[in-house]
């Protein structure tokens, strides 16, 4: 007699038809059940000018710094190097002399700390910010 084999096969397959259905469904729960916080960052607290007090333009060296980096005192264009010697020489002929910061809004930072490094080792201390009034 003649056996038959029998022959079982299990299933191995996972049904993937609803698999983007469900990867949608996830998607959507995730995107609304997730809260987003915005960063509040820092508070900086800007100082105001408590007084105003008018220079004498014959005791004032004004530096003006433009957006695009332009150097000029007293309305010289001049390079960031020599800073210190423009100003030794003021401070040789008025000792009382006061440099005046004038920028622009969206001048560079760094710009300004390289003047202010170069003042400080020409010895000019003596350092006004100029800002507009606002009323």
């Amino acid at each position: 007699m003649a056996t038959i084999e029998r022959k079982t096969k299990i299933a191995t397959e996972i049904p993937n038809a609803s698999m983007s259905d469900i990867a949608f469904l996830l998607l959507i729960f995730f995107m609304v059940s997730t809260t987003f916080v915005k960063e509040k960052g820092l508070n900086v607290i800007l100082p105001k000018a408590e007084s105003i007090q008018k220079i004498n333009r014959r005791n004032a060296a004004t530096i003006y710094v433009s957006k695009s980096g332009i150097i000029s005192i007293d309305d010289f264009a001049i390079e960031t190097d020599q800073i210190r010697y423009v100003m030794m020489k003021k401070l040789a002929t008025n000792p009382s002399i006061i440099t005046s910061f004038r920028t622009d809004r969206d001048a560079d930072y760094g710009l300004m700390v390289d003047i202010m490094n170069e003042l400080k080792k020409a010895e000019a201390l003596r350092v006004s910010f100029e800002a507009k009034v606002l009323r």
